[in-house]
């Protein structure tokens, strides 16, 4: 199980973050830690990952991974931080995991981040109604 955080700026782009330890772009989160629901893991990863103490706001996704030879089925929680955006010069990255981090429109999303989690954020701006249920990335139902 893993949890991530959706940032917006004032022109609706995302903030993706490069990580050191893989070519993908992502949104700020990761892996819960054990008995971590995924809220906490998300606050936890927004605090480590940028500085940030801000509250996570509203579920808007829910993504479940089917099972691969390489790991077991999975879910991605992500959650919507609501408020003023925040400057990317702003924030305390930790260099250890995080290269940078920008604010990304869809067609950069689409090319810095991977496959499925470019379809699952696109699936969230797009929605009509939040949250929404995914299955590797693609709406289901």
């Amino acid at each position: 199980m893993a949890a991530g955080c959706l940032l917006r700026d004032a022109a609706g782009r995302v903030l993706l973050v490069e990580p050191t330890y893989k070519p993908n772009w992502e949104v700020p989160g990761g892996i819960a830690e054990p008995g971590e629901s995924p809220r906490q893991t998300a606050q936890r990863e927004l605090g480590e990952e940028l500085g940030l103490d801000l509250p996570v706001g509203r579920l808007i996704c829910v993504d479940h991974l089917a099972a691969t030879p390489r790991r077991a089925d999975a879910l991605r929680f992500l959650f919507a931080v609501d408020g003023p955006p925040i400057p990317v010069d702003a924030l305390a990255l930790q260099a250890e995991e995080i290269r940078s981090a920008r604010y990304c429109t869809a067609a950069e999303v689409a090319e810095r981040a991977a496959a499925r989690l470019a379809r699952r954020i696109a699936a969230c701006l797009a929605a009509p109604h939040l949250p929404v249920y995914l299955e590797d990335g693609d709406p289901a139902g």
